[in-house]
């Protein structure tokens, strides 16, 4: 005979687990509808290096180090990800003239132009994703996911 806690538990438990699936879903619906959006054009980037393409886009002049602290992601890779989109031509570096340590990076015109592709088959496959929702609605998604991201960036609890 199970008690009531346990009920209440389970209860939770399969409403985390339905919470789970339905952000997998979601993340795994809206990917279809960016490639939908795209067309039949392949990205000539990775999904990171996208990432990172986007936010010297959105960050002119931003250095490497600034990546790192943005993304959380080690020296490493950011260095590995900044030389690729380089040798692509998407992006170019100049010294930085308060810092000859250190670069600043910049999006090239064959980068902004990928980003503008990208960017507006994003709004495509958002627009959608979106559809009859309010404002207010908007309002509380966003604060719901952003403490859901919140949630994860600090390190992981001990269990």
């Amino acid at each position: 005979m199970s008690t009531k806690s346990e009920k209440t538990t389970t209860a939770a438990g399969d409403l985390e687990d339905e919470v789970l699936e339905s952000l997998q879903a979601l993340v795994f619906s809206l990917k279809g509808q960016l490639r939908h959006s795209l067309g039949e054009q392949p990205l000539a980037l990775a999904p990171m290096e996208l990432r990172a393409l986007q936010f010297f886009v959105r960050h002119p002049g931003a250095s490497q180090r600034d990546l790192v602290q943005h993304s959380g992601r080690d020296k490493a890779q950011i260095a590995r990800l900044i030389r690729s989109l380089l040798d692509s031509g998407h992006l170019q570096a100049s010294p930085d003239p308060k810092d000859r340590r250190s670069q600043c990076l910049n999006a090239t015109p064959s980068g902004l132009a990928l980003h503008g592709q990208l960017h507006q088959a994003r709004r495509q496959a958002l627009a959608r994703s979106l559809t009859g929702l309010d404002a207010g609605e908007l309002g509380q998604l966003l604060g719901l996911l952003k403490r859901l991201r919140s949630n994860l960036a600090g390190p992981a609890p001990s269990a």
